[in-house]
């Protein structure tokens, strides 16, 4: 840092311009250094040769020192941009988090930002509500005179079932420029072009405010353009998705959804896996960079096609994920592995070097970056540090989304194209990273076995709507996803059973969907759709923790809360739900037209044991209780041999409390209990349960006839 402080940067630069400026003015002082050589050179008794050499070296060092200080001045700024960016970067790196200087200048751009939108409330509270304001239209030219209102921007109707909106993201060759854009309604009938982004509402931090906003022409013959406010994450993706040279139409569900009218968000729910599956190109924007994602994926896209994990039938394999990490990357290394034929160890040598140019170049470009714009350059991960980069890009929101799953996964793979800040990779890339982590066991279940399920080869419609329903399984599978509204826990991955179950097939489910209907009623009305198809057997095993939405009937799926009971899927099918599947209606079994009670009949029993502990997750012990022990406002009822759901009385009716493993004794409790995924998937009828003879020591069997009670209605709320 010592350089700092012989000729400081805000001094060496002054001293360059007036270096610079004086220097026109040099050939002032050539006649007097002739005239000072030639009155030495007669006093010496010089040779007028020697006389003449003297005064042209005294002209060059007349220029000549002039350049030198420059020159040095030069180095010495640069050295200080070095140093201080070397210097801050350390101290980020020992703040711990580089995110925070990130969002620090995010706050110092938007800090004018705020001030204007104040005066622009200010001049609306003063009576003037347009102001004027040059405009980027179309063809990328701006036109002064046109207006810019204050006012909301508000949604036309959309005309047929199928319409959905477009908005044309005018082209900035200014990243911070502000947004403006137009949009217009379409039908998807006639096939638009477009391309569609998959984000998140909020950011890593959280903040899903509608902290910016995009000017969207309102009348376009006037010129006038009205505000759009979007949230801070949406922004930062709509900046990055818009071009310097061109417009680009694009569709994103905050702009293109009214979200303030509920019967639209309905009606484009349904539409949500045509829009993404009919678009030219799929944008994944999974947040802003850092430097270790930066360098993640210039490594990434260094990557030959050959080298990575292709998918074969799904998801990509495990195996041939890590080749390309583990080969030598070095000259000799490469030579090794091809044959002795000359030929073909030139080619090798050739993608090599061509190869190697290529990082050559883009270090260069980074180093221009440093000295133009101050930008620090990104290195790619250390191998030791892959892993630990691989498991922090995929802990990121997008990747916790339910959204997510149909938005990426029902499109063509090579539409798909993912973006992180400024580095952008292929879909096919990115499910490399993906293999990757799997391939160590770390990466998400639910991400891998619906992708699996998805990237499987279609079968017939009519065979595909015969295997059964889809929806509980999926339902399963992205239990710990996330989403702003619950009743998209559900209605997020709809689409993606319909497209599973074949066409004409999950048509119920659809047109249940409403953003108008409450939690409480979504929840219910679902579950009792599921408890129709899957039998209540299964559906109330995986019941894992009351509901805690207020209103929901206790023997209804509350899909916010831990759930479910994975000790019941524990050793099951893959998608055991799917197996469970019956196109035979339970006459035994009937919910009201509101659904909120559920009338099922059954018998009770009446002796035996049952387990109280043993079946819920994480719970290894077994506590065996006597059905005569039970409190008087309880009842053990039957559901099918084996397997009893637990009632307790609430006034009139009844409420759910859980379903557990039942026997004449207690071994066959235990045994039920350990295979209890069997038992509750498979419906395993324990047959002729045996008992333990305490005075004998041997087991004999006894028929399980006589220990229930009689049939009658059980009346659940």
């Amino acid at each position: 840092m010592g350089g700092l402080f012989i000729v400081p940067l805000p001094l060496a630069i002054p001293l360059i311009f007036l270096v610079v400026v004086l220097m026109p003015f040099i050939p002032v002082s050539w006649p007097g250094i002739i005239t000072v050589q030639i009155y030495r050179g007669r006093r010496d008794g010089i040779s007028p040769r020697e006389i003449s050499r003297k005064c042209l070296k005294g002209i060059a060092w007349s220029y000549g020192i002039p350049c030198i200080t420059i020159l040095v001045l030069w180095i010495m700024c640069i050295v200080q941009v070095v140093l201080v960016i070397w210097w801050a970067v350390g101290l980020c790196r020992r703040a711990g988090d580089i995110n925070e200087w990130k969002r620090l200048g995010r706050q110092m751009v938007d800090l004018p930002r705020e001030v204007q939108n104040l005066w622009l409330r200010v001049q609306v509270w003063g009576g003037m509500k347009l102001r004027e304001r040059p405009v980027v239209e179309k063809g990328g030219e701006k036109k002064e005179g046109e207006l810019v209102e204050t006012k909301r921007y508000t949604f036309e109707m959309l005309g047929t079932p199928t319409s959905v909106r477009l908005l044309t993201i005018f082209p900035e060759e200014d990243y911070m420029a502000p947004l403006r854009g137009e949009i217009r309604s379409v039908d998807l009938r006639t096939n638009p072009t477009y391309d569609a982004l998959s984000y998140t509402w909020a950011d890593e931090e959280g903040e899903t405010a509608k902290t910016g906003h995009i000017s969207l022409v309102f009348h376009a013959k006037r010129g006038i353009y009205r505000q759009l406010g979007i949230g801070h994450n949406c922004e930062l993706a709509m900046r990055r998705l818009r071009r310097k040279g061109k417009s680009r139409t694009v569709w994103i569900d905050a702009v293109c959804i009214n979200q303030a009218d509920l019967e639209e968000r309905s009606q484009q729910v349904k539409l949500m896996s045509r829009i993404f599956v009919s678009a030219r190109q799929v944008v994944v924007y999974t947040g802003e960079g850092t430097p270790q994602t930066d360098g993640l994926y210039d490594w990434l896209n260094d990557i030959d096609a050959e080298k990575l994990a292709v998918p074969s039938g799904g998801l990509f394999s495990p195996q041939s994920a890590l080749q390309f990490f583990h080969r030598p990357e070095g000259v000799l290394g490469k030579l090794q592995e091809v044959s002795n034929d000359v030929a073909v160890r030139m080619e090798e040598m050739g993608r090599l070097i061509r190869g190697y140019s290529e990082r050559v170049k883009r270090l260069l470009r980074e180093l221009r970056m440093v000295y133009s714009m101050g930008v620090i350059p990104r290195r790619p991960p250390e191998p030791s540090d892959l892993h630990r980069v691989l498991r922090e890009y995929f802990s990121r929101r997008w990747f916790k989304r339910v959204w997510v799953l149909q938005e990426a996964s029902l499109p063509e793979m090579k539409r798909i194209r993912v973006l992180c800040g400024n580095r952008e990779t292929a879909g096919e890339r990115a499910m490399h990273l993906l293999s990757m982590l799997m391939s160590q066991g770390q990466g998400d279940i639910d991400v891998g076995r619906v992708f699996v399920l998805l990237r499987q080869k279609p079968v017939a419609s009519q065979e595909r709507s015969s295997r059964g329903s889809h929806l509980l399984d999926l339902l399963i599978e992205t239990r710990g996803r996330q989403c702003e509204d619950p009743r998209d826990k559900i209605f997020g991955v709809l689409n993606i059973a319909h497209w599973l179950d074949g066409v004409g097939a999950g048509r119920e489910e659809l047109d249940k969907v409403s953003y108008f209907t409450p939690v409480a009623q979504v929840y219910a009305g679902y579950s009792a759709l599921l408890i129709r198809r899957h039998g209540p057997g299964f559906f109330l095993s995986l019941i894992k923790s009351s509901p805690a939405i207020k209103g929901l009937p206790s023997w209804a799926a509350d899909w916010t809360v831990p759930w479910p009971n994975s000790r019941a899927l524990q050793g099951a099918a893959d998608f055991p739900a799917r197996s469970r599947y019956s196109s035979q209606k339970d006459k035994a079994l009937e919910f009201d037209p509101k659904n909120k009670v559920m009338k099922i009949m059954r018998p009770r029993i009446v002796r035996g044991f049952f387990a109280w502990t043993g079946q819920g997750d994480g719970e290894d012990t077994i506590q065996t209780v006597e059905v005569k022990r039970l409190d008087r406002e309880e009842v053990l009822v039957e559901i099918y041999p084996g397997l009893a759901m637990l009632l307790r009385q609430h006034g009139e009716d009844w409420t759910f409390v859980k379903v557990c493993p039942h026997a004449l004794d207690k071994v066959g409790v235990e045994r039920l209990v350990a295979s209890w995924s069997r038992t509750v998937v498979y419906q395993e009828n324990p047959g002729r349960i045996q008992e333990v003879d305490e005075e004998v020591g041997s087991i004999r069997s006894r028929s399980p006839r006589g220990y229930l009670g009689k049939t009658r209605v059980w009346r659940i709320v």
